[in-house]
């Protein structure tokens, strides 16, 4: 449950905003945000009343917000959670490929195409790198043209449904749509 001293992601990001610029004012904040000027101006207020932030007075018509200690440290544990968050997110991806590439392979299947250049290919090549099979084969390929043949054996990951072989997904039962079966894996609820 949460405590009414904790921030929320809006918060977080003008928290950031003011760490991360000089002399920030709300126009600034708001833009750099995302967040609305009026809503910008409400958890500027919310942030000060908390402790997070204080304004420093620089002239008639200049202030600078300046992030308290309490500010650091709500700002360091927040993306110290983000960052363990983001990392078990990671390994659960993994291990649910190595989870597809093992029953694959368990009904026969032992040459693999990854297609793309991206984060989740890298990631599929992760998980091909820790199964130790000595027949298991794959190839990372970022051209696009000509993988899918008839009777073609090999098993076609696709990491980008914006590729150009996307549309040929429901045509052969060997094309696994990476990111419509890691989201149908449970693992982002």
């Amino acid at each position: 449950m949460k405590t009414i001293t904790e921030i929320n992601e809006k918060e977080l990001a003008v928290i950031r905003e003011i760490s991360n610029n000089n002399l920030p004012d709300q126009r600034t904040i708001s833009k750099n945000t995302g967040i609305s000027l009026g809503l910008t101006n409400l958890i500027i207020k919310r942030l000060i009343k908390k402790g997070y932030i204080k304004i420093l007075q620089l002239n008639k018509r200049k202030i600078q917000y300046i992030l308290t200690p309490k500010g650091f440290t709500e700002k360091a544990k927040k993306s110290y959670n983000y960052t363990i968050k983001t990392i078990n997110l990671l390994k659960l991806m993994k291990e649910k490929i190595k989870e597809l590439i093992i029953q694959l392979y368990n009904e026969g299947n032992r040459e693999f195409v990854i297609i793309g250049n991206n984060e989740l290919a890298s990631i599929i090549e992760l998980s091909f790198k820790e199964i130790n099979l000595s027949d298991l084969k794959y190839n990372k390929s970022y051209n696009k043209n000509n993988l899918i043949k008839k009777n073609s054996k090999n098993i076609i990951f696709l990491t980008d449904t914006n590729s150009k072989i996307f549309k040929y997904k429901n045509s052969s039962d060997n094309v696994y749509d990476i990111i419509s079966y890691l989201s149908n894996s449970g693992i982002y609820t």
